[in-house]
């Protein structure tokens, strides 16, 4: 078959960077396109976070840990949702895409090496230069090994014969190769798609918000043009979304630890200062999906008054909802509920008001004694809820922040059909996939590592399998 290139690949974010450089590296020819005018996509954005276990990061820090109890950890996490050899090649490769990243440039200190989940272990190594320093450094990577880089041009179609996918086709012009690796990222900015793979984000309506705003052409692309070509897709209703007020564009992420947090029927359900990692799936299993911040006057000042922000990690820009001001304004607007007794709160806020009340009573009563026995809140700020006027500020989890539907791969990368057959010459990694991220997020940068590490696995088989083709042809 002639070709112009060994390998395309669709998609110029984290993961399609490290296919086109691992493909290179390993003798393929290859081009890399990309519907935006960047290359960076989701990964340039983000906080640059890389969930791994096992690295000498860790190590450096003496944070004993190992790929396994990750496997683990992931698996119990998810109740053994995810296909295991995908989840065991993520895990496994955590520690040598850190170090890649190391050796393109990218510094993670031993120091900033937190616990951005659950489960005790310090996983989330955090980048000083945040995404934009990582992607940059996988753009100077591809430049140095070949790859050659198209963009502004969105893929219409994968171009298919006797049932193997030879190449694509961009408007009138048709690319043929031995090798397609789809990594187009995920769908949230297409709603018909978040209807369709993600009902639970859906039935927000019109309060849904997005991580990839910035991001315009995650819409799914990858997985219709895989699914045109026989794909299975899988992950159906999985990924994580976030908490939010929904008073401004940007994400909260996080519940204010400083408040109370009850659902409608007036009862707590959660620590307040637990991981967003977990959240987010809580609040949606509350009636109507919904949950109230509950607070006084003397926590507003004593909490919100500073001019610092909420952050996460280190690169975060932080968020503006939870101060003085905001509230204020946010009074006057009708969006958070005011009144000078509680069961006057309750009524006005569509929350039980007999049960609100014994709810305070209680949290008064642990606020007090500085020890949450209930839900076991940690946080430095005991402040109990006594002085009016008292605040509700309902709050849901809206923000979409990593979608887990789209295509089924095996271990080698290669997308499957529905009968877990191959589909010859199609290969994909990255956000594009269902299979490798299951039913609940494991903690902050796994969707980078995820982007990565199938990137590379995608690219390093497709240029494996591209040089037995030339050796049997020649």
């Amino acid at each position: 078959m002639s070709v112009d290139y060994d390998i395309v690949v669709v998609g110029g974010g984290g993961a399609g960077l490290s296919a086109a450089y691992h493909a290179a590296r390993n003798g393929a020819s290859v081009m890399l396109v990309e519907a935006g005018p960047t290359l960076g996509g989701a990964t340039a954005l983000a906080g640059g976070v890389v969930y791994a276990a096992g690295t000498s990061v860790q190590r450096a820090a003496g944070i004993v840990d190992s790929a396994e109890d990750m496997f683990q950890y992931m698996m119990t996490l998810n109740q053994w949702s995810i296909k295991p050899a995908l989840a065991k090649r993520l895990c496994d490769n955590g520690t040598h895409i850190i170090d890649w990243l190391i050796e393109l440039g990218n510094e993670f200190p031993p120091d900033l090496v937190i616990e951005s989940g659950v489960g005790g272990r310090p996983r989330g190594h955090q980048s000083v230069d945040a995404g934009f320093g990582i992607a940059r450094s996988l753009i100077n990577a591809i430049g140095a090994q070949g790859v050659e880089v198209a963009l502004g041009s969105r893929v219409s179609d994968l171009l298919v014969e006797d049932g193997r996918v030879v190449g694509i086709r961009c408007g009138d012009i048709d690319l043929r190769a031995h090798a397609v690796i789809v990594t187009t990222g995920g769908f949230a900015n297409n709603p018909q798609m978040v209807k369709r793979l993600w009902p639970t984000a859906a039935a927000h309506g019109g309060r849904l918000t997005s991580f990839y705003a910035e991001a315009p052409y995650n819409v799914g692309d990858g997985i219709l043009l895989a699914e045109r070509a026989g794909a299975n897709i899988m992950g159906i209703d999985n990924g994580l979304l976030v908490m939010s007020p929904n008073f401004k564009p940007d994400m909260s992420y996080a519940l204010p630890e400083w408040a109370m947090v009850v659902n409608r029927d007036g009862k707590r359900f959660v620590p307040e200062d637990a991981s967003y990692a977990v959240c987010g799936y809580l609040v949606n299993e509350q009636p109507e999906m919904r949950c109230f911040a509950i607070f006084d006057e003397e926590a507003l000042l004593d909490a919100c008054a500073d001019d610092s922000v909420f952050k996460v990690y280190i690169n975060d820009p932080g968020n503006d909802s939870w101060r003085v001001d905001v509230i204020r304004d946010q009074v006057a607007k009708g969006r958070v509920k005011v009144a000078d007794t509680i069961t006057e709160l309750a009524k006005i806020s569509d929350i039980d008001p007999i049960t609100l009340e014994l709810t305070v009573n209680r949290y008064n009563d642990l606020m007090d004694r500085g020890k949450d026995v209930d839900f076991f809140k940690e946080t430095a700020k005991y402040l109990p809820i006594r002085t009016g006027p008292f605040y509700a500020v309902e709050i849901r989890a809206t923000a979409m922040v990593s979608c887990h539907a789209g295509i089924e791969i095996d271990a080698d990368g290669h997308v499957l059909d529905g009968h877990g057959r191959v589909i010859q010459g199609l290969y994909a990694g990255g956000e594009v996939l269902g299979c490798t991220l299951g039913r609940r997020y494991i903690g902050g940068g796994i969707g980078i590592a995820n982007a990565l590490i199938f990137g590379r696995i995608a690219g390093e088989t497709a240029a494996a399998e591209c040089a037995q083709m030339h050796q049997n042809i020649s």
